[in-house]
């Protein structure tokens, strides 16, 4: 496997797209490239730029998405084209597909037609590991996943990012092949010769006592312990209600709720996305009714020990396999919170995998993950407020 890396800044998309491209091409050293991932601030989010990129790679597979915020080696950037190209060996294989207009509605059977697709194939092939764009599916991101797990298999290795935009709420974009697309969902399934280790971590713990779930409907909390939802954040700031309301997002993203879920040990966050005027709590993610939850709270160390255990476990997870790149989904939320600590965050990463060693990622608005990441195994969930961190292998 060799691998070419490429980002630029240039204002002028084109020039861009040509000078990140062109440095990704030396980095494969004559090497046939076998797919690109592109991850680009929004401003680059434009057909025209799709279809030069395609033709300056030969049109080989492209995936990608937008985001408010690209990591790289060299930093965190809020503006830029960032390009990974790879070139595999004979004994991997891979297929790409996509799935336009998804709604409340067809989430479920959107994944289950998408997993399909992603497949077609692989009937002989031995399956490793798929990776998922989508768009801010903020409230059916659950169905989404339970409709791939469906067709893949509720174990199967699945790793995934929502693009984010600046938390304005507006358009995010997704990246196939020489086509823009926006409320899709895309991915990639490898098989064959495929060597990856991940981890995943939040940072944020239990704060007060156990409570439950007493009425919800998919993303919408209507009751906590008996009693209007809301009333839990009312108790614990000792404000009202409108009060709450204009200052959700910090407190949203600095007391996310926290689901309990049997078995795992970090709890599954959510973030509050608005309150209703019932006191139901909206939220980034389904709460099942009956769920045991509890306020969370972190601390910029714990966040960064959080970063730094989650590499650690996608590194030890190869077995001393040499790593060819990094990929990195981390929560906007999560770095608003870490501010300058971003950098230290990203110093962390570059650490323990080496600063020279190819390293590509986005700022999300939700991460599709499992909680554990022993053996690659279990449930995939869609989380809020995590890093997760995928570590690719070869001999």
């Amino acid at each position: 496997m060799k691998i070419g890396f490429g980002f630029s800044q240039l204002k002028e998309h084109i020039q861009a797209a040509n000078e990140a491209i062109g440095q990704a091409v030396i980095g494969l050293a004559n090497m046939p490239a076998s797919l690109a991932f592109i991850f680009t601030s929004t401003e680059f989010a434009h057909p025209l730029l799709l279809r030069t990129a395609h033709n300056l790679l030969g049109e080989i597979p492209i995936l990608g998405c937008s985001s408010q915020g690209i990591l790289t080696n060299k930093g965190i950037f809020k503006y830029g084209f960032a390009v990974l190209l790879v070139s595999l060996n004979q004994q991997t294989f891979f297929n790409i597909a996509s799935i336009k207009d998804i709604n409340k509605d067809t989430a479920f059977s959107s994944g289950k037609e998408l997993a399909n697709k992603l497949l077609y194939g692989f009937k002989n092939v031995r399956r490793s590991l798929s990776i998922i764009f989508s768009d801010k599916l903020t409230t059916e991101g659950t169905s989404l996943i339970n409709g791939l797990q469906e067709n893949l298999g509720r174990s199967f290795p699945l790793i995934g990012a929502s693009a984010a935009d600046n938390f304005t709420n507006q358009k995010t974009f997704q990246y196939v092949n020489d086509h823009l697309l926006s409320g899709s969902c895309s991915g990639i399934l490898f098989g064959g010769k495929f060597n990856f280790g991940f981890g995943i971590k939040h940072g944020w713990f239990a704060l007060g006592k156990m409570r439950c779930v007493t009425g919800s409907n998919s993303n919408v909390i209507q009751e906590i312990d008996g009693e209007a939802a809301v009333k839990l954040y009312e108790d614990y700031f000792a404000k009202d209600t409108l009060e709450l309301a204009k200052e959700l997002r910090r407190i949203s993203i600095s007391y996310p709720l926290g689901i309990y879920l049997p078995g795992e040990k970090e709890y599954l966050l959510r973030n509050i996305i608005s309150i209703r005027d019932d006191g139901s709590l909206v939220t980034q993610g389904d709460v099942p009714q009956g769920s045991k939850i509890r306020l969370m709270i972190s601390t910029g160390d714990s966040r960064l020990e959080a970063a730094l255990a989650a590499c650690e476990e996608a590194k030890r997870s190869l077995g001393g396999l040499k790593i060819k790149f990094v990929m990195v989904f981390d929560s906007a939320a999560r770095l608003s919170l870490l501010g300058r600590q971003s950098d230290i965050e990203l110093g962390v990463i570059k650490e323990v995998f080496g600063k020279d060693t190819p390293l590509i990622g986005i700022c999300t608005n939700g991460e599709q993950a499992p909680l554990k990441s022993i053996n690659s195994l279990g449930k995939t969930y869609f989380r809020n407020q995590s890093i997760d961190i995928l570590a690719i292998g070869d001999q």
